[in-house]
């Protein structure tokens, strides 16, 4: 099984021919010599798994192959990874090989970062412009002049007639009191305003109120008119129906001004405020765009994604945005200037930490933890982990990342020491 296992290593770096690692190998058909304490330890690897790595003789728990005796050397430093077989390719081959390996590198700098989200955004309806109908008193409803949720209602049209005996009575009284104010001169004044006042709190507006004092009778059917223009929504009357107080017939939305609401996640979250300017587009109509600004922050993150929701007020007298509409929005803040960063491509994120691939001047790499920041148009901050003119790899880096990160693994379960230097756990 070892010769196999030689035999496959042999396959695997003639097709990578330059790639070396900083661990000693050696064959384990031969009689291991004395070592000193510092030199060596034998382990048992796995050929196809060298993550499983046990202190006695058995089968990979994963493919059930035999292990294979393997001597680790005791390395006090970090695993570095080099391409190239020794130092003197530096300048030489090991520029190929890099190029072979598509290895491109790029200098952290210090940047201005303009702060910019793109994010995407739902048209909502303005809710200050909403109002809920309600029947002021109990009765049926007669001569409903809409039919379904969608239809637009304009200022003072009818949208449905009441009968309610309640209303009736209160006519009546109102009447009444008109024919004493006639007899009794102004000092029935205060008792026709009071009742006219009732007659106004019972849904009549001043138009049929003036009409029930020229008439002389009561009107049975009171008339109802939409206080505002807007869409009918909520619809849960019909014709015929008995209603009370209590029941909401519908309510009517304005849309001639909608919101956007607009979604930020944490990494811009810093710089966020009212005020921003923000630049709306949507597929609906191409090569048009809409600007406005942020009037409103929520106050609390989404659960699940820890977002926050902005609202941005646009103008809709066209009606052109409909709620539940969703549209591309750009968030445009200040700059951030003086600021260490690198392509984001660099970034090795795997949910745990962050990562980069940073070259040395010996021509190895070496994996460091970094803290990033903020993130615009391809370019991240570095808040801590480099250091200005550090080369990093912005192409090939996961190469070079999942062999350091088996190299360290192999390290750690042979009980090697970690270095002194900050580098020691990549």
């Amino acid at each position: 099984m070892s010769r196999l296992f030689w035999l496959f290593l042999s396959f695997v770096f003639s097709f990578v021919p330059g790639l070396q690692v900083y661990a000693a190998q050696q064959d384990s058909e031969k009689s291991p010599p004395s070592l000193g304490e510092n030199e060596g330890v034998y382990k048992y690897v796995c050929p196809m798994h060298p993550q499983i790595v046990r202190d006695h003789a058995g089968t990979c728990p994963i493919c059930g192959m035999d292990l294979v005796k393997q001597r680790f050397s005791q390395m006090e430093s970090a695993p570095g990874i080099q391409v190239g077989s020794n130092a003197s390719q530096a300048n030489g081959s090991n520029v190929g090989l890099q190029q072979q390996f598509s290895i491109r590198t790029a200098p952290a700098e210090k940047h201005t970062l303009w702060k910019y989200i793109p994010t995407f955004g739902k048209v909502v309806a303005d809710e200050t412009k909403v109002i809920h109908i309600h029947p002021r008193a109990s009765g049926w409803i007669s001569d409903l002049s809409v039919r379904n949720n969608g239809d637009a209602i304009k200022k003072g049209e009818l949208l449905y007639r009441l009968y309610s005996p309640e209303i009736v009575a209160a006519q009546q009284d109102y009447l009444q009191v008109i024919q004493n104010q006639r007899r009794l001169g102004q000092k029935a004044s205060s008792l026709a305003d009071s009742a006219k006042v009732r007659l106004q709190l019972l849904g009549l507006d001043n138009s049929t109120i003036r009409r029930l004092a020229k008439k002389g009778v009561p009107i049975h059917k009171i008339p109802i008119y939409a206080a505002q223009t807007g869409v009918v929504n909520d619809l849960l009357v019909q014709t015929g129906m008995y209603v009370q107080p209590q029941t909401e017939l519908m309510s009517l939305t304005d849309l001639s001004t909608v919101w956007v609401e607009a979604e930020v996640l944490p990494l811009q979250q810093d710089w966020l405020k009212e005020g921003l300017t923000v630049d709306i587009k949507t597929p609906a109509y191409p090569g048009k765009h809409w600007e406005s600004q942020i009037d409103y922050v929520y106050p609390s993150a989404d659960p699940v994604t820890q977002a926050f929701k902005v609202r941005i007020p646009l103008n809709n007298l066209k009606q052109k945005f409909k709620p539940n509409m969703l549209v591309e929005t750009i968030i445009y803040g200040g700059p951030k200037r003086n600021v260490l960063a690198i392509p984001l491509e660099a970034v090795i994120d795997d949910g745990e930490s962050k990562r980069v691939v940073v070259k040395t001047e010996g021509g190895s790499f070496k994996v460091k933890k970094v803290v990033t920041g903020m993130q615009t148009q391809g370019i991240v901050e570095i808040i801590s982990g480099l250091q200005p003119a550090d080369e990093v790899v912005i192409s090939g880096q996961f190469l070079i990342d999942s062999e350091s990160q088996i190299q360290s693994n192999l390290r750690r379960l042979t009980g090697q020491k970690p270095a002194n230097n900050a580098h020691a756990n990549h």
